[in-house]
């Protein structure tokens, strides 16, 4: 794990301040540490944990698994994990699968959000949910907890 305060670190998020394209992940649900699935497996073997972040939205129950929604005006905040991948071309393609984001309709999309990770704002690839949340069960924590 990096130290937040590590010259790595800092290195890291200056060098992805400065790009659009970002080998930093956060992650909020089934791909965060304790899961058990072979996607979690690869996303952990293949890259750094960094630290415990956020971001402004909401965090749904979707199913058995999460889906959230970046509001960067809210007050409400959905947590998780950040990571930084080692090869982040080939990582993304293998979860963009996991996360349907080819499926019609997507169920979600990657895009870029800046994540608060301990004092600094990093920007962060995120899977966000891409259908209506109407009748979906709001985690109000912003955590999500399953059974694993």
């Amino acid at each position: 794990m990096y130290s937040l305060q590590s010259a790595k670190f800092t290195k890291i998020v200056s060098d992805n301040l400065r790009s659009p394209i970002t080998d930093l992940l956060f992650v909020y649900g089934t791909l965060m540490q304790g899961h058990d699935n072979a996607f979690a497996k690869r996303l952990h073997g293949q890259s750094r944990y960094v630290g415990r972040g956020w971001f402004p939205g909401k965090l749904y129950q979707i199913d058995w698994f999460p889906g959230a929604i970046h509001e960067p005006d809210s007050t409400s905040r959905v947590w998780g994990e950040v990571y930084h991948l080692h090869h982040p071309a080939e990582l993304l393609a293998y979860l963009d699968e996991y996360e349907g984001i080819t499926d019609e309709p997507p169920l979600y999309d990657r895009v870029p959000v800046p994540v608060q990770v301990a004092e600094q704002t990093v920007p962060c690839h995120v899977y966000l949910y891409c259908l209506p949340t109407t009748n979906r069960v709001l985690i109000e924590s912003g955590v999500f907890v399953a059974d694993r």
